[in-house]
């Protein structure tokens, strides 16, 4: 054997130990993270639910609805999910019922350690007057067969039975779901397929206005307008109303404007994120752009509560904080995760909060009415005054995040590993106190 041939097996076999080595370090790091917030998790949540799925989701959304249970101190939720198989495993769009207890204050006696639940089925409620057993529970309602993994899926807001999933193909599809059985039947049969995408696509936004409405966005680097409502009995083709082509890279996310039903967001590894206003007749330029990251722009949201301000999320480790009116810079970037931040979503209910989900294994809720806040000495190594609540429950990468749009606080995380969270930070750690700052001053 050449001496050359040698070496370069002996150097191959080096780095194979020491990556080895780098990722049994990195997971007895993430173990003593875990065990650190196993220890002091009944202190830090009001609420907290842990299920194992068979397969993981990329993506996770809340139902707008929810069914009050009689005689029970419990609603039933609803969530939106997929899978992401492996080999020749079938997929599905997931509908789960969640049942969750009324708001109530917990006690730190009902923590379970070994479910790693707060109120789980079998334990008492703190504000369960009737001396009944509080049942929080999860449970696959619904499959409807898909084609390969499911890369993003949303309801339509003016009709949740409407559901519009990205593909790995670059199709995306849309199910009506009344007309599919809570079974699998092997048959994939969307109502409707939106063609044109030349690639596999993670961005998907319903238009909040015009009912039937979508954006989509791609690998192919480009953003897509649709209507469904062209929708024929003779075809279920569905194809574009607009092709966008103002980004130079792959297009992570894309968002309507809450207001302005003719802005759309829209976010790219170019770097940049970009406004179009549909208006314009052109379709190879935006109306507005901006450079404000050092890589990818993975995720775009509008403040719901406010015309002018949105959070981009990237690679770089960092959320930005922009003014419509002035894009020339950002107004803040919150810096607190250690890789990319990959999902962003406003609070239904508080105006000046904002999650991010990063890569790290975290779920952040900042508090931008907290920004400059004077913060004591010891607090300073937690983070900037603005970051109000670490989730770091998860021992793999978060693929998704969603609010419960009915109970403040309640959110629902997904990890890579099939793990899948649902709980609510303690009001204990994020209600209002004598020194809270008015919401309003977002805007300020």
């Amino acid at each position: 054997m050449a001496l050359g041939q040698v070496e370069m097996e002996e150097d191959v076999a080096m780095s194979n130990t020491e990556q080895d080595d780098e990722e049994n370090t990195e997971n007895k790091v993430i173990n003593e993270e875990y065990k650190i917030w196993k220890k002091n998790a009944p202190f830090l949540y009001d609420m907290l639910l842990g299920n194992a799925l068979e397969w993981p989701t990329l993506t996770t959304q809340w139902f707008p609805d929810k069914q009050s249970k009689p005689d029970h101190d419990v609603s039933i939720h609803r969530l939106l999910l997929g899978t992401h198989t492996s080999s020749e495993a079938p997929n599905y769009l997931q509908i789960a019922n969640v049942h969750l207890p009324n708001p109530a204050t917990p006690e730190v006696r009902n923590y379970d350690e070994d479910r790693e639940e707060i109120g789980g089925y079998g334990s008492a409620s703190g504000g369960n007057t009737r001396g009944q057993l509080v049942e929080i529970k999860f449970n696959i309602t619904q499959k409807i067969d898909h084609p390969g993994e499911v890369n993003k899926a949303r309801y339509m807001p003016q009709n949740p039975d409407l559901i519009a999933t990205m593909c790995i193909d670059g199709r995306g599809l849309i199910f009506d779901r009344t007309k599919h059985s809570n079974n699998p039947s092997g048959v994939i049969n969307p109502q409707m397929e939106l063609n044109g995408h030349e690639k596999e696509g993670f961005g998907l936004c319903w238009s909040q206005h015009n009912e039937g409405h979508l954006a989509t966005g791609s690998e192919d680097c480009t953003v897509r307008l649709w209507d469904i409502s062209q929708f024929s009995k003779q075809s279920k083709e569905i194809i574009p109303l607009s092709t966008y082509t103002h980004h130079s890279a792959i297009v992570n996310d894309v968002q309507y404007h809450p207001t302005y039903s003719y802005v759309i967001g829209t976010v790219s590894d170019d770097l940049t994120l970009q406004i179009l206003d549909t208006r314009a007749s052109g379709t190879t330029q935006s109306r507005s752009q901006a450079t404000g990251h050092v890589d990818a722009v993975n995720a775009i949201s509008f403040n719901p509560a406010s015309e002018v301000i949105f959070a981009t999320a990237s690679a770089d480790h960092t959320v930005g904080i922009w003014d419509l009116r002035h894009l020339k810079a950002k107004v803040h970037s919150l810096d607190a995760h250690h890789e990319a931040v990959t999902s962003l979503a406003w609070h239904p209910f508080e105006k000046a909060v904002l999650g991010s989900a990063s890569y790290d294994r975290r779920v952040l809720f900042w508090d931008l009415s907290k920004i400059g806040s004077e913060q004591p000495t010891e607090d300073q190594e937690d983070g900037p005054p603005e970051l109000i609540f670490m989730h770091g429950g998860h021992t793999n990468r978060i693929s998704d995040f969603s609010w419960n749009l009915n109970d403040p606080w309640v959110v629902c995380s997904a990890a890579e590993d099939n793990l899948i969270q649902i709980w609510k930070v303690a009001n204990a750690i994020v209600g209002k106190d004598s020194d809270f700052v008015p919401s309003e001053e977002v805007d300020q």
